[in-house]
């Protein structure tokens, strides 16, 4: 089996995570619930893991919030940073439904304002003058960018937006589920919150991710339960990270993660992948019939490429992979909604999309473009 869908969740894992998760499976305590020796373990565990999380961006102050998901990051911070009605709130062309869908949500409870911000759908660049225009006819409350899109590994330009946006005093959440640990967040002065997501760049198990609060704006807490703290108190604390950890962390997850981050710090990820994905644009734009989606500035796309193959949809493309070549891609719309109309690939049902990892390597893709020669 070729695997591609990276983007998705990293496959394999580093040997060391297999074993961190066998032990942490057969040694799991729970953290912060006990005096006794392997809690405590578990418990440094678990606070080294938030320590190696802001170190592995240079972050010097800041407060790691641990959940299960990046989706359920997405939902504490937006339905916890107090927006009111009328507000509104940006997003970008190229956002996950894991912010699009909370939005929505909080749009028919509050009436805020959801606008997309100007990117031109020729070039990928952001209109800095239009989104001037935009801000100043309606002031941004939030603005949510993902570091690196899921559907086609565009590099966003996030600093320019978020500095923009603090003019207006806008809360500014940056979105690296797709590339956190590997593609660096050179200036996070603008930044309040950025999301991270375990099993992706940060090649850690599932059930292990979080987010980063870096500014002093309050956050309410959305879940609410026991902390192993303040006990006797039947509110929950609003002190980070306790008041915002309700329940069992997943140890076993968040041990995976404290290996994969040393391993991530030993290895050229980033180069690798950088490598790889220029040399896959590269093979599929030689071949007929296939349509890349990449912006002009080919050094904006970082690990994830997506294509269509004129008279197939992404779905006939990926089922033949998948059955007649044993390679796995991911196929369709990829959870994002609004990109698909900005990149044109609505005709094909949304894209085939190839998500590269540091464990593939040039013979991968040459076996993927034989099997794309061959339709």
């Amino acid at each position: 089996m070729i695997y591609l869908d990276n983007a998705a969740t990293t496959y394999p894992k580093p040997e060391i995570v297999y074993k961190e998760l066998d032990r942490a499976n057969r040694n799991a305590f729970n953290t912060g619930r006990g005096s006794y020796k392997p809690a405590r373990e578990a418990s440094i565990i678990k606070e080294n893991v938030r320590k190696k999380i802001l170190e592995l961006n240079n972050i010097n102050k800041g407060n790691v919030v641990f959940t299960s998901s990046a989706t359920s990051s997405l939902n504490d911070i937006i339905f916890g940073i107090n927006l009111k009605k009328g507000d509104c709130v940006y997003v970008s062309p190229f956002e996950h439904n894991s912010i699009i869908r909370p939005l929505e949500e909080l749009k028919k409870r509050i009436q805020i304002t959801i606008k997309v911000l100007p990117f031109n759908n020729k070039t990928w660049k952001l209109d800095i003058e239009k989104t001037k225009d935009l801000f100043i006819l309606n002031n941004p409350a939030a603005i949510f960018i993902s570091q690196v899109s899921n559907v086609t590994g565009y590099l966003l330009p996030y600093n320019e937006v978020f500095e923009l946006g603090k003019t207006y005093n806008s809360i500014n959440i940056l979105d690296a589920s797709q590339g956190y640990g590997i593609v660096k967040i050179n200036d996070y002065s603008n930044i309040n919150y950025i999301v991270f997501a375990g099993h992706k760049s940060l090649y850690a198990s599932f059930g292990v991710a979080g987010y980063i609060k870096l500014k002093d704006d309050i956050i309410k807490p959305n879940i609410f339960g026991g902390t192993g703290s303040d006990t006797m108190n039947p509110n929950m604390p609003c002190s980070f990270p306790e008041g915002y950890e309700a329940g069992s962390p997943n140890i076993v997850a968040i041990s995976s993660l404290n290996v994969s981050i040393d391993w991530l710090n030993q290895v050229k990820v980033f180069e690798h992948e950088s490598n790889l994905t220029m040399y896959l644009i590269e093979q599929l734009s030689s071949i007929k019939g296939v349509n890349v989606y990449a912006p002009d500035d080919l050094s904006k796309i970082f690990g994830v490429v997506s294509f269509s193959v004129d008279k197939y949809t992404s779905e006939d493309v990926g089922k033949i992979l998948d059955e007649e070549f044993d390679i796995c891609v991911r196929t369709g719309f990829h959870c994002a909604p609004l990109i698909h109309e900005f990149i044109g690939s609505l005709e094909y049902g949304g894209t085939v999309r190839v998500g590269l990892n540091y464990f593939n390597n040039k013979d991968d893709i040459d076996t993927l473009i034989n099997a794309l020669n061959s339709l």
